[in-house]
């Protein structure tokens, strides 16, 4: 069904007649006055190139074009304020004997064409709420039109920001799955490593089996290998635990040097090897906190191990101790290989290694910095990584209430 043309009764409609003959614009004035209920302010512009302007700068609801202009035809007005982008509704105006032009009047951008041999009030009416009607729909069509194109664009924008997040998931899911798979060979190794020398002491003994001295030396290595198993898959159940929410902290008071030293004589064969020296910067007066002194003891031994295996043989090892507010401030800082800021941002997570060479040739499995992130948290601290790159050193952070 056809959409019911506007009314134009108790408005204003501003007209503009662009005509150079004056009768002319007499009588449309006259034709005008006849349509009943309406009201209609008639601006009459002989001059075309005034009414280009005057097109240009809007202000009128409908302008009536006289074919037969002085210098140009109302075609050629037409065209040129569409060229110049200016939309309005135009009628053309021609005189009889004229309706070749009507097609050319419809493609140069006219809403409507009208003979003035039978124009009258009625078909002006009709013409003008005609006129006024389609340039209403055309610029709600635009509107839509460009909602529409907002919409998509948005739409693709945030398909676009949803492809870039899947894109970064993928890859990281490869990253893990690629870590997982160097883990899983690295944890097959440690794991392999120990049964050789355990294998050969049993068959030595059993090669001797009366000689005391190659007994008690092959007990003793497989006391060794035993207590290196022992250690690794202590790592893996507690990194397990902790990922589960399975562990359970056992709190009560103890001194702060009780922690240092016990982290430090677990510590120390591993630096006496490597023949680092090692500071301890404490306060003197004791100091009293209020923690599972196993899991923090756990803590320091794994960031100074991680000092010990990632420095050059010869190299130093601070550990200091502070007091801030109401927390302790523990500070394990080396002169090692250091760390790439590109590795910063992920040095506690799983199987994240900076360099996995040396934590092989040192027996390990990579996952001690996850270990101590995942037990500070657990009483309620935070741990952090410096370093200002490759051969720079590293210092870590741990900040843990006191209560």
């Amino acid at each position: 069904m056809a959409e019911p043309l506007p009314k134009i009764h108790d408005q204003v409609i501003r007209v503009m007649l662009v005509d150079d003959d004056e009768d002319d614009a007499f009588l449309t004035r006259e034709l005008l006055s006849e349509i009943p209920g309406s009201h209609f302010q008639m601006v009459w512009e002989p001059d075309p190139e005034k009414a280009l302007n005057a097109i240009c700068q809007g202000g009128h609801d409908v302008y009536l074009v006289d074919y037969r202009l002085s210098e140009w035809t109302g075609l050629d007005l037409i065209r040129e304020a569409q060229k110049r982008n200016c939309q309005a509704p135009f009628i053309l105006l021609t005189g009889q004997g004229q309706r070749e032009v009507d097609f050319e009047a419809m493609q140069a951008g006219a809403a409507d064409y009208l003979e003035k041999g039978k124009l009258d009030a009625t078909l002006l009416d009709r013409s003008i709420r005609y006129s006024i009607q389609k340039k209403r729909s055309e610029e709600e069509l635009e509107k839509r039109v460009q909602a529409r194109t907002q919409e998509l664009a948005e739409t693709n924008a945030a398909l676009e920001r949803e492809i870039r997040v899947r894109v970064r998931a993928e890859e990281a899911l490869r990253e893990l799955d690629q870590r997982k798979d160097e883990f899983l060979a690295t944890l097959a190794h440690e794991l392999r490593n120990p049964l050789a020398p355990i294998r050969n002491a049993l068959e030595i003994m059993r090669l001797s089996p009366d000689d005391h001295n190659v007994r008690e030396r092959g007990r003793a290595i497989m006391e060794r290998q035993v207590a290196h198993m022992v250690r690794l898959i202590d790592d893996l159940l507690d990194i397990s635990r902790i990922t589960r929410a399975k562990v359970e902290l056992r709190t009560e008071p103890v001194l702060l040097t009780a922690i240092v030293e016990n982290a430090v004589e677990g510590s120390r064969p591993l630096i006496d090897h490597f023949r680092h020296r090692l500071t301890i910067d404490i306060p003197e007066e004791p100091v009293t906190l209020v923690a599972d002194s196993t899991r923090l003891t756990q803590v320091l031994m794994n960031l100074l191990n991680n000092a010990a295996k990632y420095m050059e043989p010869g190299g130093r090892i601070q550990l200091s101790a502070a007091i801030k507010e109401s927390d302790i401030i523990l500070t394990v800082t080396d002169a090692g290989i250091g760390i790439p800021a590109e590795m910063l941002p992920n040095i506690f997570e799983m199987f994240s290694q900076a360099d996995r060479s040396r934590d092989r040739a040192s027996g390990g499995l990579g996952i001690g910095l996850a270990l101590v992130r995942g037990l500070v948290e657990l009483h309620g601290g935070t741990v952090t990584a410096q370093s200002d790159g490759n051969g720079c050193g590293s210092k870590f952070t741990v900040r843990i209430p006191m209560r």
